[in-house]
């Protein structure tokens, strides 16, 4: 091991490591079914800070705050090799560095202890803020597991029986401790041993002698261990396990150490030329100074009033006297004695230490700082009217001193300090050589000394314009409380800390308390204001020095040279070590590029690709890097180096050793973890050894391409070019043709389906037989549009019949389709060609062979003996129909008139209405339209157009004839073009279902036809809301083959593949591969007359095949996904899944039962759950069979522990498909959603801010009791509160970004859970705005799918996704908004205002302003402009998002307003 204390790693922050247990649980006894009493605080000198308690147990000293960037922090190389170790056996992890972010190894061993065990896992740190900042750091990274810190702060010595002990500790997973507190509880026998599975010790170098732990291990853990009892696992964290002068003999003590604890000690074995390439040795300066004189200081007028008041106490006055003099008991009438002859009451005592203090401050710092310090303790001291703590001093001695300080004139000192020591003007004249860029720390022994010390350098001219300076002092507990008003402790040493993090202050002055374990940021400068007291201190000072560039330096007195000859011999033995591993590196080359020429490469003989193991390191690297882009997630490859012996690593000796490369956890554990093949000389070839060997087996399983690079979506499927917005395709096939064809067939059957065609109202009804030489398709009742207020349905006969052609030719069938045509469109169009034949033929129930005009004179008998819809004809206009409205006797007013006569109703010449005869009767009638039968009723022409008078138009009796037909076949004929364009849609839809799509079996056309048939054809249907089910169905179906036929395929391969199979461009090529361009119907119908038999005959075929038109591509793959939908509709999964391998051949298809099984087959069958998620059952109302597959979707992608399961990433691929389709599914049962509202329903009920909010909702009704200390109260106060863990605080992970994260979206989720319920449940508008303000990060939605992932494949049921849904909430959310109808607004609002705005442009400005959030921190403001004018601008939101949605809003409100006033505006109001 290589013991010595350089500072490592400093491109990023070294952490710490872990150990654990493996014990039987049998015979281990359960804290939670014990009590835990009281423990004593004598003995704990090194309490040194507390922090301010909200709840005890639950400390929130440390101001937790989000990241400002996603910075990825995993585990690192050396963390994996000591997490491995330290569950093989108990450690003291010697990591040769200061921590900079948390003991991250501790945490990582934790949570693996806490999946294995239900047993008390307890962290011990030195002192107070140590050990409360461990605590945030293992609540922040632990948010599923209940953590309660215990400090003399809690008022422990009260906790006096083994009741208290057990409620405390009840449900308690993780204690975070002092190392004497839990010395105390278990001599006490309140915490056995065998209730711990795991000890964590932080500073372990300090468990020697008498220490605490030291004889917790040797009075308790080691007589269990000798008697054959359960003892817990121990690991032990140290930047170095010896802190000792002489660092070159270790043996003996490291072995007393290794002995105490149980424990080896052991080094990261980490690739040393790496680690030498990173150590940074600051440069060390010995600053001496002359020394002040004692006695000078007596002088300063303030502290010789200070001391004049003191010496003028009346002791008879001391509230201690007064109490005593008031007993009667001999025992007190000499302690009464005692105290006036020696003056040793508490007030006295506190005066004189505020005296002694004020001198030392002067020798130290200078007069002005004695006035100063003087000056303000006074004040503080009289400012305060009551006391804040049963723990402080009594208001009797506070009136007593006061009384005393009243009298002593200490006036503020000048705003400049002056008069300062030479000691601190040796320190000003340090810093001011370094202005530039600095982080610093200055350590003084005093804190009184830090408080002076930070103000003087925070207003000093020469260090006020450059440094921001804090003070960190650390606080005493109980007893020493009563002292803080003399070291000017600030109750904001946390904040201060916090500051010195983030980079607000940028100089430290601290006490001792920052030079153990605190987390403070990388410094380029330490100052030692105060010679260290010990080798240790020295170090750990030292250690904080750890930039690139740094310097450290000792400010000591002249007198003292030895003590610093001592410091600087000590660095001279540092550097000789350095010196040896710098010669060792040097060895290594030489030995590296000995042993590689040996090493056989990877040749793959098609492609020519060669990998040597020099390359094998930056390939691995770079195939690691695409597996995901998951934020908090690292994809670098890991590498724990080991010796072949077992041995631990020697400098400057040669060692054989072996590498173990750990590839990213989104790999499946089968392809995680590879060994190098042989031992190496050579650390870094042992490297590529290992790197060489992983990706060799990566190309074996088809991980690595031919070419040796990752897998790409070329390598499994045809390239597809990239299509444009618009392409060529084959035009559609005219199935009118194949019917000319047939009927040349002289020996073809015929088909024969009769129509039924009535008007709404029933008045006109038509039974018509449509005979085909090929079968009639059967149509779903049709409605076609005469006008906007006339609509005629049309139905088909179930029954078709067929019989020989003998029968046409004998005239048993009558053909009307000519005289039909010509009663309705003769007087236009000459449609009646006698000579060629029509390609259907219709005949008419009840009528004769022949169909011919026949009209009679017009008269009111004739009309009156008429039922209805008298239909009136105009011989000289042809025979044009009309419409009959009235007869009138003579001529009305002309402005009755609504459109008068043409030229030739009074003869040749033309007659002006005012000159025509007004003696004669008259006619009023409505024109026939020129064209009806529409598909939709939108289609209709504008009717307001049409005349409103009285008479739309007038003619002469005498010019118009009674048609003798009835009415309905004038109808029904000009229904005909309509009638003969819907038969050949449903001809192609039946051709289609015949041909492409016949084993599929879908029996219904109008299904199909509905699949072919986009919105521009205008027909009764289209494929747009099918169309919107089968996408989600073809992404399930593929997501679900892809990731049960690919199972050691990460997430980041399986979503490529997914979105290059299902593209637009590939299902267009499909779609012109399989010939289903032909078969798309695009253009809409317009009346014109069915062509002819023999001009379909005479048609050039070859031209007619090779007619292309333009569409745009997405139609096709539209198309597509329509059938997909289609036969989904037909015959569920199964059948839609056969449809998509109709088309996509260049995948392997499966079912989806069959995709299911084998995902649940090859979940790991034997793998416990672990303790930490056992809960998580219970909460979402789910027993898995297979516990591995709830494992697997509760750990994150940064998890970095060893296991059995990899990351959900695989699961949440799955189940963002599968919930799409389970909505999609239900949405599409409600007939009455058009494709729009279902996408809009789908995107409130799905997306990730939605699902974040569920899972943040989703606790245990019942929850967990856990028990809260007041330690502000006298005597102990005990109260009980429930816990509730959400899902999301299940998800494993080994972030410590994340886990800040975690923390600050709790806050955010606390401040708007309530409005955001009430809207969700009873708002008229969807919360968009309060959803953003969540800022949830996308692995909360991640947990959400990849359970639900989890539920499907171990249970095969979508009753059991339903159940989940129902649970979680996204049902009932869904039946809420569905019952609402379009009460409730779901539109986003930014896209609602793109709708409202029409064409214009919708631009948003986005700023961050100071000071604009509700609490005061900054926000944002957005605008939002429409065409270049501002509609909205908005402040006060959080994030960028937030501020866009919430103005948004507004400016959807200005437009709509704008609209409706512009309405009113119309309609005159």
């Amino acid at each position: 091991m290589e013991p010595t204390e350089m500072d490592i790693d400093n491109e990023e922050p070294m952490l710490s490591s872990s150990s654990s247990s493996d014990d039987d649980e049998e015979g281990q006894t359960n804290l939670k079914g014990h009590s835990h009493p009281s423990i004593s605080n004598h003995g704990q000198t090194q309490d040194t800070g507390t922090c301010t308690p909200t709840t005890a147990g639950s400390r929130d000293c440390t101001p937790v705050e989000e990241p400002q960037r996603a910075f990825v922090m995993t585990a690192r190389a050396y963390q994996i090799e000591m997490l491995e170790e330290s569950l093989k056996q108990n450690i003291i992890v010697a990591v040769r560095v200061v921590v900079q972010d948390g003991h991250w190894n501790a945490v990582l061993r934790i949570k693996v202890e806490l999946d294995q065990s239900e047993k008390l896992v307890w962290f011990l740190a030195p002192t107070v803020p140590l050990a409360t900042q461990q605590f945030n750091v293992l609540k922040l990274q632990n948010p599923g597991v209940i953590c309660r810190l215990i400090t003399g702060a809690d008022n422990v010595e009260a906790w006096s029986n083994t009741i208290v002990w057990g409620r405390i500790l009840q449900n308690v997973q993780i204690v975070v401790s002092t190392y004497q507190i839990l010395f105390d509880a278990a001599t006490h026998g309140f915490v056995p041993l065998n209730s711990l599975s795991l000890i964590v010790i932080d500073e372990a170098h300090n468990c020697v002698r008498n220490n605490a732990v030291a004889r917790l291990m040797k009075e308790l853990y080691w007589p269990d261990k000798n008697k054959g009892l359960p003892v817990p696992r121990i690991l032990g964290l140290t930047a170095s396990p010896i802190m000792r002068a002489n660092i070159r003999n270790l043996e003996q003590e490291l072995g007393l150490l290794e002995a105490t604890l149980d424990a080896v000690c052991k080094a990261p074995s980490k690739h040393r030329g790496e680690l030498l390439a990173k150590v940074n040795r600051p440069r060390m300066e010995n600053v001496p100074y002359k020394e002040a004189d004692p006695d000078a200081v007596k002088g300063i007028t303030s502290l010789s009033n200070l001391r004049r008041a003191f010496r003028q106490l009346d002791i008879t006055q001391d509230p201690h006297v007064l109490h005593l003099s008031t007993a009667k008991s001999t025992h007190r009438h000499h302690q009464l004695r005692e105290a006036v002859g020696t003056h040793t009451t508490f007030s006295q005592k506190q005066i004189k230490s505020f005296c002694n203090t004020a001198q030392i401050v002067g020798v130290e710092l200078g007069p002005w700082a004695t006035d100063y310090y003087i000056h303000r303790v006074i004040t503080e001291f009289l400012a305060v009217q009551t006391n804040a703590s049963p723990h402080e001093m009594s208001e009797q001695h506070r009136r007593y001193m006061a009384e005393c300080f009243r009298k002593v004139h200490a006036p503020a000192p000048p705003n400049v300090p002056d008069n300062l020591s030479i000691k601190v003007q040796a320190l000003i004249d340090i810093l001011s050589s370094h202005e530039e860029a600095t982080t610093g720390i200055i350590f003084a022994r005093e804190r009184a000394t830090v408080a002076v010390l930070a103000h003087i350098l925070s207003v000093h001219p020469s260090t006020k314009g450059h440094f921001r300076v804090g003070p960190m002092t650390g606080t005493s507990a109980h007893a020493s409380r009563n002292k803080d008003f003399l070291s000017l402790a600030r109750k904001d040493d946390q904040q201060s800390l916090h500051s010195f993090r983030v980079g607000t202050i940028n100089l430290l002055v601290a006490t001792s308390v920052v030079e153990e374990g605190i987390d403070v940021p990388v410094c380029n400068l330490v100052i030692c204001f105060d010679e260290p007291v010990s080798p240790k201190t020295f170090v750990q000072r030292r250690g904080r020095a750890r930039h690139s560039v740094c310097y450290f330096y000792l400010l000591c007195p002249e007198s003292s040279t030895r003590s610093a000859e001592t410091y600087l011999a000590f660095e001279e033995e540092l550097k000789k070590l350095y010196e040896d591993e710098l010669r060792e590196k040097a060895t290594y080359d030489v030995l590296e590029t000995k042993e590689s020429s040996d090493y056989p490469a990877m040749y793959v003989a098609e492609t020519g690709a060669l990998l040597t193991i020099q390359d094998a390191k930056r390939h691995l690297q770079h195939f690691c890097s695409t597996l995901t882009t998951a934020k908090f997630a690292n994809a670098n490859p890991i590498y724990v180096l080991k010796t072949v012996d077992g041995k631990p690593l020697v400098p400057s000796q040669p060692q054989l050793v072996k590498a173990v490369v750990h590839l990213p956890s989104s790999m499946v554990p089968a392809l995680r973890r590879f060994e190098s093949s042989r031992p190496w000389y050579s650390q870094d070839l042992a490297i590529k050894d290992a790197a060489f060997q992983a990706y060799q087996k990566l190309y074996d399983v088809g991980l690595v391409n031919k070419n040796l690079l990752p897998i790409q979506d070329s390598d499994l499927l045809p390239p597809i070019e990239q299509r444009t917005a618009m392409e060529k395709v084959w035009e559609k096939i005219n199935p009118w043709i194949h019917v000319a064809q047939e009927w040349q067939n002289a020996n073809g059957q015929l088909y024969q389906r009769r129509l039924r065609i009535s008007n709404q109202d029933g008045s006109m009804v038509a039974n018509i037989d449509v005979t085909l030489p090929v079968p009639v398709p059967y149509m779903q009742p049709l409605t076609l549009y005469w006008d906007s207020q006339e609509a005629w349905t049309v139905t088909s006969d179930e029954t078709m019949r067929s019989f020989g052609r003998q029968d046409v030719m004998n005239g048993a069938i009558a053909d009307h389709t000519r005289g039909l045509l010509a009663l309705a469109f003769g007087h236009r169009h000459d449609w009646t060609d006698a000579t060629k034949q029509h390609p259907v033929r219709l005949t008419v129930e009840g009528l004769g062979m022949d169909l011919a005009m026949d009209t009679e004179p017009f008269s009111m008998e004739a009309i009156k003996g008429r039922l209805s819809g008298h239909l009136l004809r105009e011989p000289i206009e042809r025979n044009a129909p009309y419409l009959y409205r009235d007869w009138l006797p003579c001529k009305p007013p002309a402005q009755e008139i609504g459109r008068m006569w043409k030229k030739g109703r009074f003869g040749e010449e033309s007659v002006h209405y005012d000159d025509a005869p007004s003696d004669i009767p008259y006619v009023a009638v409505k024109s026939w339209p020129k064209k009806a039968g529409f598909f939709k009723r939108s289609l209709v022409g504008d009717e307001s157009k049409h005349s409103t008078k009285r008479y739309p138009r007038l003619t002469p009796e005498s010019t118009v004839a009674i048609d003798r037909h009835p009415p309905v076949l004038t109808h029904v004929g000009m229904l005909i073009p309509a009638l003969t364009y819907a038969l050949e849609t449903y001809m192609l839809a039946h051709d289609l279902g015949e041909g492409l799509l016949e084993t599929l079996q879908i029996s219904d056309a109008s299904a199909i036809l509905t699949a072919i048939s986009s919105s521009s054809a205008q027909l009764p249907t289209d494929y747009e809301r099918i169309e919107f089910l089968g996408d989600s169905i073809l992404k399930f179906c593929t997501t679900a083959n892809l990731t049960s036929q690919y199972l050691i395929w990460p997430e980041g391969c399986l979503s490529r593949l997914k979105d290059n199979l299902v593209s637009n461009s590939r299902l267009f090529r499909a779609a012109i591969e399989t010939g289903l361009d032909r078969y798309m119907i695009t253009q809409h119908f317009t009346v014109k007359r069915p062509a002819y038999v023999e001009d379909l005959l005479s048609l050039d075929l070859d031209e007619v095949n090779n007619r292309e038109r333009y569409i745009s591509t997405k139609m096709p793959a539209d198309v597509i996904e329509s059938l997909i939908g289609t036969a989904f509709v037909s015959g569920g999964l199964e059948k839609a899944t056969q449809c998509i391998a109709l088309f996509l051949t260049e995948a392997k298809w499966q079912s989806i039962d069959l995709s299911r099984s084998l995902l649940h087959a090859n979940a790991a069958a034997d793998l416990p759950l672990p303790f930490s998620m056992r809960p998580v059952e219970a909460l979402i109302g789910y027993t898995f069979t297979k516990k591995s597959l709830l494992a697997e979707a509760l750990t994150h992608p940064s998890y970095s522990a060893a296991g059995s399961v990899p990351s959900f990433d695989r699961l949440e691929f799955l189940g963002d498909a599968l919930l799409d389709y389970l909505v999609v599914t239900k949405l599409f049962t409600v007939a009455s959603l058009c494709n729009s509202d279902m996408h809009l329903l789908k995107t409130t009920l799905v997306n990730a801010d939605i699902l974040a909010f569920r899972v943040m909702e989703w606790v245990a009704a019942a929850g967990e009791e856990e028990t809260i200390v007041d330690p502000d109260s006298p005597g102990l106060r005990l109260r009980t509160q429930t816990v509730h863990r959400p899902l999301w605080s299940f998800m494993r992970h080994s972030s410590p970004d994340l886990g800040a994260i975690q923390a600050a979206t709790s806050r955010r989720h606390a401040e708007t859970r309530g409005p955001l319920i009430t809207a969700l449940e009873h708002g008229k508008q969807y919360p968009w705005a309060l959803l953003a303000r969540l800022q949830a990060q996308k692995f909360y939605s991640d947990v959400f799918e990849s359970v639900l992932g989890a539920v499907w494949v171990d249970s095969g049921s979508v009753e059991a996704c339903d159940a989940f849904l129902e649970r979680a909430g996204i049902l009932p959310l869904m039946r809420r908004l569905l019952e609402e109808g379009g009460r409730v607004r779901v539109m986003h609002p930014k896209e609602n205002v793109m709708v409202l705005g029409g064409n214009l442009k919708v631009a948003y400005e986005v700023e961050e302003v100071e000071g604009e959030g509700e609490d005061g921190e900054g926000g944002f403001l957005c605008r939002v402009k429409l065409g270049g004018r501002c509609l909205a601008e908005v402040g006060g939101s959080r994030s960028r998002d937030e501020a866009e949605i919430r103005a948004a809003e507004v400016a959807c409100c200005v437009l709509e307003s704008e609209r409706e006033m512009a309405g009113r505006e119309g309609e005159g109001v």
